[in-house]
């Protein structure tokens, strides 16, 4: 079996480290003390006022600078906008467009749609953990996309014209699967647990293998998202999906309640989601 020392794995970027260390819940917590750190990354700074003048925002072109931005977009959006930035940044070299679907589409579908999905299950309390662990369920993909280019790009094109596992394709290739990868990543980051496991979530994941509602819901809101975005999905995962769905509380079938137009396109008007696929 491969190892994670194997691959070429980046490290997170300064800010996005000091973002994710960053407790929000504090007493003390301030957008102010976010802003200090964003404003060391001129690259980031720039993209959180581009943000705050988005249309999604009613502030177009307003907003003429950082503490303004930060003020507007509130401390929980500015920490996850920082995180979400770092994962895109993470991905820039990845120019296959199939593989761009799975690295910067779907995971910011699935952490905007995860955190509709806490809301309505009135787990507002880990909205914004699950919106993390949306944009990090498939960062052991990312990684496959970053080592091994152009053959992991006909890997997942012979998945999606083929219907053949990924996972096990991936072990055949490269003796890992994105799963097992994006765990490792995920430890050798030091992130707490419950994210390591988030991130090791795939379509084939178990129900009794989730041990908390953020990774419940994570998992959730991948199924419907690569619903959402055409991807393949097979019968008995998406009936799985819905038991993990009905064991939070959740009431009929999840893709009817999620996976129409009118939510996909509510997401695609939010600008993480138009900065995640220009």
């Amino acid at each position: 079996m491969a190892d994670i020392k194997d691959f070429n794995v980046p490290p997170l970027p300064a800010v996005v480290m000091k973002v994710m260390q960053y407790d929000h819940t504090s007493a003390d917590a301030s957008v102010h003390d976010i802003e200090k750190i964003v404003e060391g990354d001129k690259g980031v700074a720039a993209e959180v006022l581009r943000v705050a003048n988005s249309a999604f925002y009613g502030r177009s072109g307003k907003i003429k600078i950082l503490k303004d931005a930060v003020t507007l977009l509130g401390l929980k959006a500015l920490k996850n906008l920082v995180i979400f930035l770092g994962t895109k940044a993470m991905n820039s070299s990845v120019k296959d467009k199939t593989l761009r679907r799975y690295v910067n589409e779907l995971p910011i579908v699935t952490a905007l749609l995860g955190k509709d999905i806490a809301h309505d299950l009135k787990k507002n309390d880990i909205g914004e953990e699950v919106f993390l662990a949306g944009l990090l369920h498939k960062i052991g993909m990312s990684i496959l996309a970053l080592n091994k280019s152009e053959h992991y790009a006909f890997l997942v094109q012979q998945v999606e014209q083929n219907g053949f596992d990924l996972n096990e394709m991936e072990q055949n290739s490269y003796q890992v699967s994105n799963e097992v990868l994006g765990r490792s990543t995920a430890e050798n980051w030091k992130l707490p647990d419950e994210f390591v496991r988030c991130a090791g979530i795939g379509p084939h994941t178990k129900l009794g293998d989730l041990q908390s509602d953020m990774e419940r819901i994570t998992y959730v809101a991948s199924i419907l998202s690569m619903q959402l975005l055409g991807l393949p999905v097979t019968p008995s995962v998406a009936s799985n999906a819905s038991a993990v769905y009905e064991y939070m509380g959740g009431e009929g079938d999840p893709a009817a309640v999620y996976a129409g137009g009118t939510v996909f396109e509510t997401i695609k008007a939010h600008p993480f989601y138009q900065m995640a696929v220009n």
